[in-house]
């Protein structure tokens, strides 16, 4: 699956699912989680996450994207980092996998991440990284075509350059506002043209994806594969797991 690497801020990026670092009770938290929370419509979405309740630490929950440039947003619950002896690494890999799965089973065909896990949650954003690429790298894609890891802040930037990967540049305010009124100029045409019919798909689609999570042979298997994907990541940081 093709990666891509942004710098920018991840509500200005246009892509069908729109990841968010949540915590278990799907409340709005700070970083990436307030900005996606204000940008797709603080009430509506708080609204849409209290129906869903909660999510246990490296699973996900999707809900519509609302005001963003997205169908879907995917709520990935992202562990703590502790000291590295409680599952840290299969609990972020399993937090993306999870995501993946989700987007790929409601036909999405491209995701955004933030670098999760690399603020307030502690981990190291080396290690963080590393454990990004992995699962993203090695995820067996259905429907899925490209994943986009948005980076915010300059030390992770210059990180990212001296790990050997490069990154590109959102659009510059200007166009961002035009390419935004485009897209409302899109939706208004949508809603005279029918609305109740894409609204209809995208609900159905949602769906699936809560129906897939019901089944806990699908949570346990996003899980052991998570497993799996993170004993490449101990390799690949010297790390042997205990």
């Amino acid at each position: 699956m093709e990666l891509e690497i942004i710098k920018g801020n991840i509500v200005d990026v246009a892509a069908d699912a729109i990841v968010l670092p949540a915590n278990t009770k799907l409340k709005e938290g700070s970083g990436a989680s307030a900005a996606i929370f204000k940008a797709a419509g603080r009430k509506q979405l708080t609204q849409a996450c209290k129906k869903l309740g909660s999510c246990d630490v490296g699973s996900a929950v999707p809900t519509l994207a609302y005001d963003l440039d997205a169908e879907f947003i995917i709520h990935a619950v992202v562990p703590k980092w502790i000291d590295g002896e409680h599952d840290e690494y299969d609990q972020l890999s399993s937090a993306y996998l999870s995501s993946l799965e989700l987007a790929d089973v409601m036909g999405c065909t491209s995701i955004a991440f933030p670098l999760l896990a690399s603020g307030n949650n502690g981990y190291d954003p080396e290690l963080a990284f590393q454990i990004a690429k992995e699962n993203i790298g090695s995820y067996k894609e259905n429907n899925l075509k490209k994943a986009i890891l948005v980076i915010y802040d300059d030390n992770i930037a210059v990180m990212v350059r001296k790990a050997g990967y490069s990154y590109s540049l959102l659009p510059e305010d200007a166009e961002k506002r035009k390419l935004q009124l485009e897209h409302k100029k899109k939706q208004k045409q949508l809603f005279k043209e029918g609305i109740e019919v894409a609204q209809q798909f995208l609900e159905e689609q949602l769906q699936k994806g809560i129906d897939y999570l019901k089944d806990p042979e699908n949570r346990q298997k996003l899980f052991d594969d998570a497993v799996k994907v993170a004993g490449v990541a101990f390799a690949a940081v010297g790390i042997k797991k205990k």
